[in-house]
């Protein structure tokens, strides 16, 4: 149904509106505090395909969707409808249509016959507040969250009030004083919202009561009636008064009748039935059984009687909180406990009765711990909270979770017993699995590891530590479609945990109302080295066949440095810009995972490829398509799996949720990424191409600068109003620098991005040929800048590197010789198995040839290759591995990498090379190793040293100006160095593979960095 107002529509969603309801997004960030967020169409119908809402009603100007408000059931408490989202364009404020809107949600929610229809804002959304609260919400007085109800659907459903509304109109006639803060009159710890109406003939008011979520207050022109009790809070088991005053305002007397309510949790025999002139107080008794503490989220338990007035009926309720007289929550500091250590237990005892007490709690023994003594005394007064602290030896791994027996006796000498067994304690050990239950939560452990399931609704947390609040959640699954929360809301049937020789698992089954027959089992399983592995079963016990279902596990995580792969890439987002799902394209994802180094915890997710993976907003969430389920058919899901610090780095996780063995090191690319000649950082032509593309769901905008070696060469500006989600350019780079850095920054409203590469620029030809020196046959390449040397007949690898007529390798050639730890030593640069010593490989034979290779952008580079094969070893015998050192006509970078021809029959798995690097300067103390750009310089020739050189900026000399930088290969596990006062030796370590990622060696007289010289990274062979 549509209705008119002006020029504005207000009509329901279809698949249609969907453009038009992306531009409005697009077009309302600044009200959703500057959102960057791109929506689309696809983005669209996506999202509303998989919302579960009962209704989408859309405010519509021509063909522009100007206005949105979406209508679902509520999923934190039972009884009411919610709207999650409320929006109106910018250029479209103040011409009623969130009015008009929420109206609308509002006669739906009434039409429908729920109660209740509830929202969220934040505080400081001033233009908003008077509208929700002149359309009847009432804002709830909390620290966690801006909550707003709206009992209108209950005042006009409800009978006895048929009579007033059809004289006056609720909201014309309201007379509500609006203010912009929370709600409520304050009486005995009762939080009540009032509306009143009044017109020249008819006044009415409706009081309703907070935590009940009820009527307990009805007044109009014939009657008042109310429903009193002294105190909001109550103790369990006693029994407590309530009163009904009823007024008769009329000249008649009239018939009222009363019949209690009895609930979950309350026990009254209140029934009466009376004629009454002009006034009459009932009152009974009623006892609030035991039970969990309410929750702030949900309907409190509540007294509520059936009132009837001449035949028109009315419910009036009192919601109440149930506590025990004395409340007690426990904790222990640190993670891990060990036998025999004293430990102490903070206990938090809080009065809750309404006098002072002396209460004695009474510990029971038990296997986990020794107590120093079973019996505590604590005086308090009125609402008073002290802390007692009780010793205890740890005995045992495991949850203590004693049995307390608490005497209380007030001041008249008058006592009461109960009992508490929900207050608990993990006492983690490496290696043990155990669960416990307190008040709030169910938790599993193993070892350090923890889960933790809020009883509220379920919500799975897990960390390394105690804390209940992690960065990353499980929501309750839904069943659908449309997507049901029934879960989030009703009492599982069954809960239990057991373990297996390697997991502690949780389980929960509920049975479902709204699919008939559906169970649906959920597991959690923990395991000891930070995997949580989480899976579901549904099962059909009917006897028809279900023929379609879906299931829909949703999560959110609160990340800023992450990594996801996108359109087969590894996307790195900013390790200090939040990134939420919903920044990201969902249909992007190339892969089953994601991963985040954030928290100070290394933290992956994974997923079955076969899921349907979605990102909306601060959510995502998987969608497991069922199919048919036959009658008493069970179907398990496939798992997902979170790491919590199990995987270090994305490459490991990568490989978990891609099932391969061996961890392939690849690089990652920065969400705003520049790219040169599509990442070919090897550059032939005159003009440049470039292409700087965002990852994040946001239009690419502001103003960029782009240097090539210090001289500009782009300017532009970039408007958010071309929507642009890439920005292609071209920059001359004739007669660029052979190694030419290309550096410069886009600067949006908010942040300043680098955008810097490298880039390599051949000119001229390599030379290859051989001489005689002093009688042995050297291979040279030389191409104008770098010569090399090897001479096989003298060792297996290069004996010289001179760049600018500067040597910089350390070498004994033409002969062999002992030096310091070595003999024999040739120094220079090679590469052998790490189990084969030079005495042995000198047995070998090597041979040498030029040959021209091709790396994979098809760069044409000339090698001295050498040939060896190992037929005296015992061990690497048949071994036959060819070394290449590359060169580019005219650039200053060296490439080195390994090939193995032949392994000889023998297993590569876990086997490895060893590359042997040797320097020097002018001499040996001329050198000097900088470590990321500062002071901290350390001189070789001077004293025996080990070195990490993977935090190494580059290799200087005292006296020449350009600077050695290397670039190890990206499968190096170890780069180290080792220098003494007879030489400085670079030492890499990798595992042998057919053919090796390559390494760099490159000259410049420029501080690079290493994140630009990564670059070189994508040239392979």
């Amino acid at each position: 149904m549509s209705q008119m107002t002006n020029t504005i529509i207000i009509t329901e969603y279809r698949e249609e509106h969907a453009q038009a309801i992306a531009k409005m997004w697009n077009l309302s960030r600044d009200s959703w505090g500057g959102d960057t967020r791109v929506h689309t169409e696809e983005s669209v119908k996506t999202k509303e395909a998989n919302a579960g809402n009962i209704a989408l009603y859309l405010a519509i100007d021509g063909g522009e969707v100007v206005g949105y408000c979406s209508l679902s059931e509520y999923k934190e408490d039972v009884g009411s409808l919610y709207i999650p989202l409320l929006n109106v364009r910018p250029d479209y404020h103040g011409k009623k249509i969130g009015k008009m809107l929420v109206m609308k949600a509002v006669e739906k929610t009434i039409e429908l016959g729920w109660p209740r229809v509830d929202l969220y804002t934040w505080p400081g959304n001033v233009k908003a507040v008077p509208l929700y609260k002149k359309c009847g919400f009432f804002w709830e007085d909390r620290d966690d969250t801006t909550h707003l109800m709206n009992f209108i659907p209950a005042v006009i459903n409800t009978p006895l009030l048929k009579s007033v509304f059809a004289k006056v109109d609720w909201y014309d006639a309201s007379i509500r004083e609006i203010e912009v803060k929370p709600d409520g009159l304050k009486e005995n710890g009762f939080t009540f919202y009032e509306y009143e109406w009044k017109d020249q003939q008819t006044s009415a008011r409706v009081r309703f009561e907070r935590s009940g979520r009820g009527i307990s207050l009805i007044e109009t022109d014939d009657y008042l009636l109310e429903l009193k009790m002294a105190d909001h809070e109550v103790i369990e088991e006693m029994s407590q008064k309530v009163e009904l005053l009823f007024v008769n305002k009329t000249a008649k007397p009239a018939m009222l009748k009363v019949d209690g309510n009895d609930h979950e949790r309350t026990v009254s025999a209140f029934k009466d039935e009376l004629l009454v002139a002009k006034r009459a107080i009932l009152t009974d008794q009623v006892i609030f059984k035991k039970g969990e503490e309410p929750s702030e989220w949900k309907t409190h338990p509540f007294f509520s009687v059936n009132v009837s007035i001449n035949g028109e009926e009315c419910e009036l309720r009192l919601g109440v909180k149930p506590k025990q007289p004395a409340k007690l929550t426990a904790k222990i500091d640190g993670n891990l406990s060990f036998l025999g250590e004293k430990k102490g237990i903070e206990l938090e005892v809080e009065n809750s009765v309404k006098e002072e007490a002396v209460f004695e709690l009474v510990f029971s023994s038990d296997e986990h711990v020794e107590l120093e003594r079973n019996t505590f005394s604590v005086s308090l007064k009125k609402n008073e909270r002290k802390l007692v602290v009780i010793p205890f030896v740890v005995k045992k791994f495991g949850y203590y979770q004693p049995h307390i027996t608490i005497t209380a006796q007030n001041e008249n000498g008058s006592e009461y017993t109960f009992e508490n067994n929900l207050v608990g304690i993990a006492l983690k050990g490496f290696g043990e699995k155990f669960g416990g239950e307190t008040k709030d939560f169910w938790h599993i452990y193993n070892g350090s590891y923890q889960v933790n399931i809020r009883k509220r609704d379920f919500l799975i947390t897990a960390g390394r530590n105690q804390q209940m609040n992690h960065p990353f959640a499980f929501f309750v699954p839904k069943l659908g479609k449309p997507y049901s929360t029934e879960f989030s809301k009703q009492k599982p049937v069954t809960v239990e945990w057991y373990f297996n020789d390697t997991a502690m698992i949780f389980k929960m089954v509920f049975h479902s109302t709204e699919f008939a027959g559906v169970t649906l089992t959920l597991y959690t399983a923990l395991y000891g080295d930070g995997i949580v592995k989480k899976w579901a079963e549904v099962e059909n016990e009917s006897n028809e066949t279900i023929q379609q279902l879906y299931l829909n596990q949703s999560l959110y995580h609160e990340k800023s440095h992450a990594y996801f792969p996108l359109e087969k890439e590894i996307i790195e987002f900013s390790e200090i810009k939040a990134v939420d799902f919903g920044d990201i394209h969902s249909q992007h994802l190339t892969e089953n995972w994601y991963f985040t180094v954030d928290h100070g915890e290394p933290t992956g997710f994974c997923w079955p490829a076969e899921c349907k993976a979605n990102f909306e907003g601060w959510q995502f969430y998987l969608e497991y398509e069922l199919g048919a389920i036959q009658p008493k058919e069970c179907k398990r899901l496939e798992p997902c799996y979170l790491s919590i610090g199990a995987f270090r780095t994305w490459q490991e996780q990568k490989a978990f949720a891609n099932k391969v063995s061996n961890v392939v090191p690849t690089q990652s690319i920065n969400e705003k990424s520049l790219k040169l000649e599509s990442n070919n950082p090897v550059v032939y032509k005159d003009h440049l191409s470039l292409e700087l593309q965002t990852s994040r769901t946001s239009f690419i905008s502001g103003s960029i600068e782009l240097f090539l070696n210090g001289e500009p060469k782009l300017s532009d500006q970039i408007s958010s109003e071309d929507e642009r989600t890439n920005y292609q350019a071209f920059i001359p780079v004739i007669d660029a620098q052979p190694i030419s850095l290309v550096m410069g920054s886009m600067q949006s409203d908010s942040t300043t991005t680098n955008l810097n590469q490298l880039m390599v620029v051949p000119r001229g030809k390599v030379e290859a040929f051989t001489e005689a020196e002093q009688g042995i046959t050297s291979y040279i390449l030389d191409n104008g800048i770098i010569r090399i040397k090897a001479a096989p007949e003298f060792y297996p690898g290069l004996y010289s590197l001179v760049y600018n007529e500067n040597e910089w390798f350390d070498t004994s050639f033409p002969e062999k010789v002992a030096k310091g730890w070595w003999n024999p030593w040739a120094g220079g640069m090679k590469t052998s198995p790490a189990q084969l010593n030079t005495f042995s490989l000198m047995k070998e034979c090597t041979t040498a040839e030029f040959m021209d290779i091709e790396d994979k952008h098809g760069n044409q580079w000339r090698s001295i290759a050498l040939h060896t094969k190992i037929v005296n070893h015992p061990i690497w015998k048949g071994l036959h591995y060819t070394q290449y050192f590359a060169l580019l006509p005219g650039v200053p970078v060296l490439a080195y990498f390994v090939k193995v021809v032949d392994s000889g029959g023998k297993s590569l798995l876990s086997e490895t090379l060893e590359t042997d690097i040797y320097l020097v300067g002018e001499s040996l103390k001329d050198l000097n190793v900088i470590s990321n750009f500062n002071d901290n310089k350390i001189n070789a020739g001077m004293e025996e040293q080990g070195l990490n050189l993977k935090n190494v900026s580059y290799i200087s000399s005292e006296i020449r100006k350009e600077k050695l930088y290397h670039i190890e290969g990206e499968e190096n596990d170890i780069f180290e160095g080792y220098m003494n006062k007879d030489a400085f030796e670079v030492i890499l370590l990798q595992e042998i593979k057919e053919t090796t990622k390559p390494g760099f060696i490159l000259f410049d007289q420029r501080e690079i960095s290493k994140a630009i010289l990564e670059n070189l990274r994508r040239i392979v062979f």
